[in-house]
């Protein structure tokens, strides 16, 4: 047994804290001498030393009172997220110094305003998307904070620079940060935009929306935009109105799904086509697709014809700018509606087909590779993750995977059975090129990896890229 001093001294604490500690019942010695002194045993002195560690690592007394009860696998989900927060702090820092550092270098140069805010956050901009192609996209982050300080003074008054909005939109994101987005759009579109920049506002404004789950909100915004464009912008506009297949989940949530196809059909039969809208036209036909999908048949007869259609939009122009896109979408979109059919045997076939389609066609190695990342996507969602590990093995050899392909990549290998090993090395591939909240959106999203029983090392992987 050992007396408070002795206690003290091998804990690397005072007696004076010793003392508090049994006061407040943090932790009361083993026992006491008959005359009445404090006596700590061993386990007493471990769990003073693991007090003094916790207190180093930022935790409240409450907070350590609970750790020193708790069971191991509590114990590390408390660590792990202390760490996670340290860390953002850290970063958060990181970019105070940096703007510290510019206003020094300022007012060391007799400025009175940094010049040129716009032009300095895009030369930031540029800077994450060249260094995050070789280093881990987190650790870029202060690059993006720095740029939104920098926009700031441009995005928050009562005019709103335009190209500041835009750069500020495309950070947030990057960073899956859509409740800033949703605010940003909301307060541009506010101050009634000339038409283009107010529809920039308004598409992101909904996809903002979508992805915060406010669907009902989402359909409101989506809904105005659509109107108030055909009401007041030429019918050669109107197709870049709905082209964004991901609103359509809040209009399914909702149980609007037939309004939106009376809405498309509205567009589609005014649309006046050009061959500067054919791209616009031709999305606006793969959305379509997207949106009447997956309900037990009921818009076959539809899809047929938007496929059809796809195709004749292609046929336009043998020498469009965009056909290897548009035959990319339509090869694909193939693929899509076998497996929305629900035929296994036609499911195969179709894949097969576009695997010989690939091995013959003029597209470039990077649009390969985006074939072949896609497919594997599909089949992954399909539960054909035999053909997906292909398609994405595949999809590594014509070109990167960016960062939602290796995650899905790991899904589809822990389905197929791979070892363990594979599947974290493919998750710190996709942990290197993502942000934490957008690894996080879609390791919660995938039924494979969150439904592990060892689902924490899993998203440790991801989150922690070596």
């Amino acid at each position: 047994m050992y007396q408070i001093s002795e206690a003290a001294a091998l804990s690397g604490l005072t007696v004076r804290a010793l003392r508090h500690y049994d006061a407040i019942g943090l932790l009361q010695p083993a026992t006491r001498s008959d005359a009445g002194y404090r006596l700590y045993g061993n386990d007493d002195v471990e769990a003073l030393q693991r007090i003094r560690r916790y207190q180093g690592f930022g935790f409240s007394l409450d907070e350590i009172g609970e750790l020193l009860t708790a069971k191991a696998p509590d114990r590390l989900h408390a660590l792990r997220s202390q760490r996670d927060a340290v860390r953002q702090r850290a970063s958060d820092t990181a970019v105070i110094v940096r703007t510290i550092n510019q206003e020094i270098t300022i007012e060391s140069n007799g400025e009175r305003e940094p010049t040129d805010r716009l032009g300095r956050a895009q030369a930031l901009f540029r800077e994450y998307r060249e260094r995050s192609k070789s280093e881990p996209v987190r650790s870029l982050s202060p690059l993006l904070g720095e740029a939104l300080d920098l926009l700031r003074p441009l995005t928050g008054t009562q005019s709103m620079d335009p190209g500041a909005v835009k750069l500020a939109a495309l950070i947030h994101h990057c960073r899956n940060d859509n409740a800033n987005l949703a605010d940003l759009c909301q307060r541009f579109l506010d101050q009634d935009p000339n038409p283009d920049d107010r529809a920039f506002a308004a598409i992101n404004l909904v996809n903002a929306l979508t992805f915060l789950e406010r669907h009902e909100d989402a359909v409101a915004s989506h809904r105005a935009h659509i109107e108030h464009v055909m009401a007041n912008r030429p019918a050669t506009e109107w197709a870049d109105t709905m082209d964004i297949s991901s609103t359509g989940a809040s209009w399914n949530v909702t149980d609007r799904r037939d309004e939106w196809v009376r809405l498309f059909r509205s567009v589609n039969a005014g649309v006046a086509p050009t061959a500067e809208n054919r791209a616009s036209r031709y999305e606006l036909c793969h959305t379509a697709i997207m949106v009447m999908g997956g309900d037990n048949g009921r818009y076959a007869d539809d899809i047929v014809e938007l496929t059809g259609r796809m195709a004749e939009i292609i046929a336009e122009d043998p020498n469009w700018s965009e056909r290897r896109w548009a035959e990319q979408r339509f090869e694909q979109q193939k693929v899509g509606n076998a497996v929305r059919s629900g035929d296994p045997e036609a499911v195969t076939d179709v894949v097969n087909a576009y695997r010989s389609y690939l091995e013959q066609c003029d597209w470039p190695d990077e649009f390969i590779a985006t074939a072949y990342s896609n497919l594997g996507a599909i089949m992954h969602w399909d539960g054909r993750d035999e053909v997906a590990v292909e398609c994405f093995v595949r999809a590594q050899q014509d070109g990167e995977l960016d960062g939602y392909g290796y995650a899905w990549f790991a899904s589809a290998s822990l389905g197929s059975g791979a070892p363990r090993e594979r599947v974290t090395e493919l998750l710190a591939e996709a942990g290197r090129r993502l942000e934490s909240a957008d690894a996080m959106r879609i390791f919660n999203e995938d039924s494979l990896l969150s439904a592990e029983a060892d689902k924490e090392d899993l998203l440790n992987a991801l989150l922690e890229p070596r």
